[in-house]
């Protein structure tokens, strides 16, 4: 039979060559396990598409059989493929970008582009250039058109929190590349800015809000490169000095000085010589940094700052910002008041910059009292020439010279129910008991129960208690109070809650966990699971499944790529599918005020974080290496099938390179394996 051969319509398959097939698919069965042979078929049968039923079955068996072999192989064993060589993960680079020109979004496109640039800059650098300047000319030609639109409808161009609403991709493509090359990224900021600021049509509004929304997203741009490149976020940095100061500087510094707060305090003093003269709208937003302050009442935005834990403040920065306020509080009373520096702060009322400049000198006191106590003549008599500057109605806010409206003393948990219990009002009272368990952390779980039970209404009771069981749940599982968080999770009642927190404690116990006692952490995975499909279609459940995947890697490989196999398929169920979005549940009932009156909403936000495609994609990469390719292929969405292949490519550029053998040269396409093949 060795001679014979079968005619199948425009092609001929001799015995010899399947024989040759089955015998090199058992050479390599200990390298490629059954998921992969699923490919080796496909490309058999593209051959045999003509052949005889029963002689089609035989070939099938035969090579089932090679490949049921390795459903006994290690981990190691199936991490290590002869596909995954760094000559073929370049090239499977090169396919994503050509498959991006089948995009219609231009966020998507560009996603991919920057993705695939960075990962190709340090093996084909000059290809890495072309594809980032495809990348931000198609930002470019994004936000012409976002600009264009925004000139039709002119309260959302002068429009600061509209306008900042919409993405501006090219800062996103200006980070990626300067995580490569910053003298580049800054050389392409620059040009940007350059063009922006000589438009001979912008108006003196307009021009305003352009050169805030610069420095907003220059600072965030730096802030971003702080993880990469602390120079290159400094020249960043420097270069918003030119625009208006917003907060973005201060939650900058604070962020930077997590790092560097040396630095941090270098580029302080360099704002402050920036913006010392800068009206009282972006000065004040100096006030922050030098006392270590977590939020600012007297600047157009009041913000929220993370201070460093390990933030030291600077005397020295502490003295010269109280010089420079000072001196304008000495100017303030003697020129006239700028008319366009008034604005509304944390008061809600419109003041003048004089005013915001007196409840700072009022906010500052008790600490220039302790750190600079021979300024503190100064200040008071600053403060007090201020005050009678001030109109009667701007004085008549401020209820003693000094100081402010007195502040209600800071109540126990137990007080603010006991003063909730005595309002008349139902409603009012469910708004002070919320309120009050909203900041109950440190309460006892029995005392805080207590409380919501008093909830007059029943609906708002049950939203109460899915919030305080669900946090008191992640807290006890961060704390490894594994028995107290089974207890809580029973009583969570939404799925979607219910499906993060079994994922929750099971990767946890994991961690604590021996290899042969795992059985606990698994009933949480398959709880996980069953709570996910319960949940119905969603980016939560996806989430889950592709988070408890990755788990089962530790327990039972197989069970893992089956459970890979069901979150593709939720994936796919979904339309444009976007894991970039905040991984958060909300839940917003009404809030009623006194009589029933509506008072807007409650926020119940439950915090789902779990894995994106592309990461669960490159860790299945890291253990089974032929699996993760090939389920690529299995994504319907072109976006996150692109991004996965990238991700499964990444694998192979990021361990250790073999020398190639004779025997396995093949590349992805030959194959068969390459996710671009699917349009």
């Amino acid at each position: 039979m060795g001679g014979e051969t079968l005619a199948g319509g425009s092609g001929l398959l001799d015995w010899q060559m399947i024989r040759a097939t089955i015998d090199k698919s058992k050479e390599q069965s200990i390298q490629i396990h059954l998921w992969g042979t699923v490919l080796l078929f496909k490309r058999l049968l593209h051959h045999m598409h003509k052949l005889g039923t029963v002689i089609r079955c035989v070939i099938l068996i035969c090579l089932s059989s090679a490949g049921v072999l390795v459903l006994g192989q290690t981990k190691e064993d199936r991490g290590k493929s002869p596909l995954c060589t760094r000559e073929n993960a370049v090239e499977m680079i090169r396919q994503q970008v050509g498959v991006t020109k089948s995009f219609d979004d231009s966020f998507r496109r560009i996603t991919i582009l920057i993705r695939a640039a960075d990962l190709l800059w340090p093996y084909e650098q000059k290809r890495a250039r072309a594809v980032f300047t495809e990348a931000f000319a198609l930002a470019t030609q994004k936000q012409k058109e976002n600009d264009e639109k925004a000139a039709s409808e002119p309260k959302a161009r002068q429009s600061l929190i509209l306008r900042l609403a919409v993405s501006d991709d090219r800062y996103v493509v200006i980070s990626a590349v300067a995580r490569r090359d910053p003298a580049w990224a800054r050389e392409l900021t620059l040009e940007m800015l350059r063009r922006e600021t000589n438009d001979p049509d912008a108006s003196p509004e307009r021009d305003l809000v352009d050169q805030r929304i610069a420095a907003i997203r220059l600072l965030h741009t730096a802030t971003e490169m702080i993880a990469t490149d602390l120079n290159a976020a400094l020249d960043f940095a420097r270069v918003s000095l030119k625009y208006p100061a917003t907060d973005s500087l201060t939650h900058f510094l604070y962020r930077f000085a997590t790092v560097d707060q040396q630095r941090a305090d270098q580029l302080y003093a360099q704002a402050l010589a920036a913006y010392g003269d800068k009206p009282f709208r972006e000065f004040l937003y100096l006030q922050a940094y030098p006392f270590a302050w977590r939020e600012t009442l007297n600047t157009p935005v009041v913000p929220n700052y993370a201070v460093p834990l390990n933030f030291v403040m600077n005397p020295s920065l502490q003295r010269v910002f109280m010089k420079v306020l000072l001196r304008r509080a000495q100017q303030a009373t003697e020129n006239p008041l700028d008319a366009r520096d008034i604005y509304r702060s944390a008061t809600v009322d419109l003041l003048p910059g004089t005013a915001h400049l007196l409840r700072g000198l009022i906010t500052l006191e008790p600490q220039v009292r302790l750190y600079l106590p021979d300024l503190l003549p100064s200040l008071i008599e600053a403060r007090e020439k201020i005050l009678v500057s001030l109109s009667v109605e701007t004085q008549k806010l401020f209820q003693q010279l000094g100081r402010e409206v007195s502040t209600t003393p800071l109540q126990t948990f137990d007080e603010q129910i006991e003063s909730a219990l005595k309002q008349p009002d139902s409603d009012e009272r469910d708004q002070l008991i919320v309120t009050a368990v909203f900041g109950s952390e440190k309460e006892s779980l029995a005392n805080v129960v207590q409380a919501i039970d008093k909830l007059a209404n029943s609906d708002l009771r049950a939203e109460v208690f899915e919030w305080l069981y669900f946090h008191r749940a992640v807290a006890a599982i961060e704390n490894k109070q594994f028995d107290e968080a089974e207890t809580l999770i029973a009583r969570v009642e939404g799925h979607e809650q219910r499906a993060f927190l079994h994922t929750a404690i099971a990767r946890m116990l994991l961690t604590v966990t021996r290899s042969d006692t795992q059985t606990r952490p698994q009933q949480h995975l398959e709880d996980a699971i069953t709570e996910a499909k319960k949940s119905g279609v969603s980016i939560s459940a996806a989430r889950v499944l592709l988070t408890t995947s990755v788990l089962y890697t530790k327990i039972d490989l197989n069970r893992s790529i089956a459970i890979l196999s069901d979150a593709i398929n939720s994936i796919n169920r979904l339309e444009n599918p976007d894991f970039t979005a905040d991984q958060a549940l909300e839940k917003t009932p009404e809030r009623k005020g006194g009589g029933g009156q509506y008072q807007g909403e409650y926020e119940f936000r439950f915090y789902l974080p779990g894995l994106d495609p592309e990461t669960a994609f490159r860790e299945m990469a890291k253990i089974d290496f032929d699996t993760a390719l090939s389920q690529t292929t299995a994504l319907t969405d072109k976006f996150q099938r692109a991004m996965t292949a990238l991700s499964v490519a990444e694998t192979c550029l990021t361990q250790p390179q073999r020398p190639p053998s004779r025997r396995s040269r093949t590349s992805p396409v030959e194959s068969g394996f390459s996710p671009a093949g699917k349009n």
